[in-house]
This record gives C-alpha cells, structure tokens and sequence, in this order.
C-alpha cells in the first residue's frame, strides 16, 4: 500500500508538472483572478496563446484599463505565474466577455476541433488560440491550425458558450485535399486527444462560480488518478 501511495504521489506530482508547462486557458486566467482580484476578470477583453502542442507555453490575457496608456493592459501567464505585464494600444480588441456564457476552455475546444478535422482527413501539430467577445459579449474562439512545413492550414471559429463551430476556413495546401506526404517519409505526428470539459446548458452564474466549478473539476480529476492507481472503483 505505501508503494501504491508513492506510486500515486510520483504521478500526481507529473500530471502537475505538466499543467503548469502547458495551462488551459481557464488556469492561466485562475491566475491572474488570484494575484490580481477575481472582478479584473470582468475586464477581460481577449486571451490569446500561440504555438499550442496542444497547449500553449504562455498565454496573454489583454484587459481594459482606463488609466493605462491606450485603455488596455497585457499580462503573459507561463507555469503558473505572471511574467510581464505592461500597457499597450487599445487595437481592436472589442468588449469584455461576458463569463456566464463562458462553457468551453481551451481543452474541451481542441476535442472539438479534433473530431473535425479527423473527419475532414486535415493533419495539424499546433494551434494558434483567441478568445475574445462577439456578438453581444459571447465569447469565441478562433483557432489557426499549422502543419510542419506547410504552415497554416485551416482556421476555426467556435462559439464558447455552446460548443458550435460559426465557421471554418481552409488555406494552403490544405484546400486541394489530401495533405503530402511527410518529410523524411516519417508519419505525421499523432493528433492530440484532449477530454471536453464544456458543459452546454449550465453557464457559469459569475466569476465566483467560474472558479468553484474549475476547483470541483480539479478535484475530481485527482480522484480519478488515485482510484486508478489504488484499483478503487
């Protein structure tokens, strides 16, 4: 029994590691609720995260700020922590996001974007990710994904609040149909498999209830691995 519960510490410990090194979208902006006051969150113009295999090592949150330079802030979010902050030009970033409507985090999105593109026989190995308001303050995602050496080979845009895909480009290669063949001859890289934790039909009442359902969540998950490493059903 102590070999088991050593066993579980050792894999608990690496699944944590993990995390930290590629957070969802919903941990990075845990983070920044924690260190900066839960209602900043209710400023949050866009989230962005770049070059996700499949998650991103560092995401920037923008918020709305009427005291900085060009009414917008930027925080970067890597391994669980905040490592640059600085004002920037307002841009085009739109209205602050309305979290009630806030059901899909970056994880549950790349299932979805997975059984499309499995479907449509479209090969990718990183993600480009942003978040931002659309009509009337729901969020979207839009995700670019790249292949290798063909670059980008598709863009999908998905509503956050449900899960439903408003559309989806192709460009490159990617349009003509089946993808070449891999350099060297070698397999294209497996497609990452991620669990959908989106839950159409029970939106989130707030940032408060935001943060308990992601701690439950949390919960649950170490749960699961102890149960697994123990034979406990």
């Amino acid at each position: 029994m102590k070999f088991a519960g050593f066993i579980v510490f050792l894999f608990t410990a690496a699944m944590a590691f993990a995390a930290e090194q590629a957070a969802t979208a919903y941990t990075a902006l845990r983070v920044v609720g924690k260190q900066k006051g839960q209602p900043v969150l209710n400023r949050v113009l866009e989230l962005r995260g770049r070059n996700g295999m499949p998650q991103p090592a560092v995401w920037k949150i923008i918020l709305a700020e009427s005291d900085a330079r060009g009414g917008v802030r930027e925080i970067e979010v890597q391994r669980g922590k905040i490592i640059s902050e600085r004002t920037a030009s307002r841009g085009t970033h739109g209205e602050a996001m309305d979290f009630s409507r806030l059901n899909l985090d970056s994880e549950g999105l790349l299932t979805i974007i997975n059984r499309e593109t499995e479907q449509q026989g479209l090969p990718f190995d990183r993600v480009d990710y942003v978040l931002r308001g659309g009509s009337g303050g729901a969020p979207v995602w839009t995700a670019d994904l790249y292949d290798g050496a063909r670059g980008k080979v598709a863009a999908i845009q998905i509503a956050a609040d449900s899960g439903a895909i408003l559309g989806q480009t192709k460009t490159g290669s990617a349009i003509t149909g089946a993808p070449p063949p891999s350099p060297n001859g070698t397999a294209y890289p497996p497609r990452h498999v991620a669990e959908d934790y989106s839950q159409p039909g029970e939106p989130f009442r707030g940032v408060d209830d935001f943060f308990h359902r992601l701690g439950n969540r949390m919960q649950r998950r170490g749960e699961q691995l102890e149960n697994f490493f123990t034979g406990k059903k």
